[in-house]
């Protein structure tokens, strides 16, 4: 099995303008004296290598903490693209089995790319670039497809897998309430790597959550 890193460092990835500049501050210090290292850190929900949930846009949408690990965990295509992605040039790119699609160059997703995408029911999409469409559609495209229930990845390092099918693991921070958060997105890949389809209920599983178990 393999496994590629797709996530960008976070205090040093660009920030998108308005957003709270991500910082570190020392609480406690070995090299002071204190018996350990203990830091404090600001950002904001979208950092660095995050996921949008559907509350970002959508008034009714899943907050963060209520996105299924199921969503963010599973099988997914990367395809290679770049430039204004529309409806016709996703019709012939995006595979008709895809769930989750991971798009490595410099895209802009047009409005009508969007509804295709929307129209496909995607779990997720994942671009490089720091947000999906154009300074003056970026508004209207995360609508189109975060109403459908769908979660974005933004700001993603695609530098190294090439196009193909991979196992995605991009589980976002357990925040309740929030827009959206940093992730640490990983693509797994190998001959023998399978997706089990079995999830422990909440109720068989105790901690009121659902697990995804993979068979290697």
């Amino acid at each position: 099995m393999k496994l590629y890193d797709i996530t960008r460092e976070l205090f040093s990835t660009a920030v998108y303008p308005g957003d709270p500049v991500p910082t570190a501050e020392p609480v406690n210090e070995i090299q002071k004296g204190d018996a350990f290292n203990l830091t404090r850190i600001t950002l904001g929900t979208h950092s660095g290598t995050h996921m949008d949930a559907p509350w970002h846009y959508i008034p009714e949408g899943k907050t963060i903490e209520a996105v299924t690990l199921e969503q963010t965990i599973g099988p997914c295509h990367v395809v290679s693209m770049e430039g204004k992605l529309t409806r016709e040039i996703l019709e012939h790119t995006v595979p008709e089995d895809c769930e989750r699609l991971l798009i490595h160059g410099e895209i802009e997703l047009t409005s009508e790319g969007a509804g295709y995408l929307a129209g496909r029911n995607l779990q997720l999409l994942g671009v490089e670039g720091m947000t999906v469409g154009s300074e003056e559609t970026t508004d209207q495209v995360h609508r189109t497809l975060l109403e459908t229930g769908m979660v974005i990845l933004e700001n993603l390092d695609m530098s190294k897998p090439a196009p193909g099918r991979y196992v995605l693991v991009a589980a976002p921070l357990r925040m309740k309430g929030m827009d959206g958060s940093p992730v640490r997105a990983v693509l797994m890949e190998g001959e023998n790597l399978q997706l089990t389809p079995k999830c422990e209920s909440a109720a068989e599983s105790g901690s009121g959550r659902k697990l995804v178990l993979f068979d290697l």
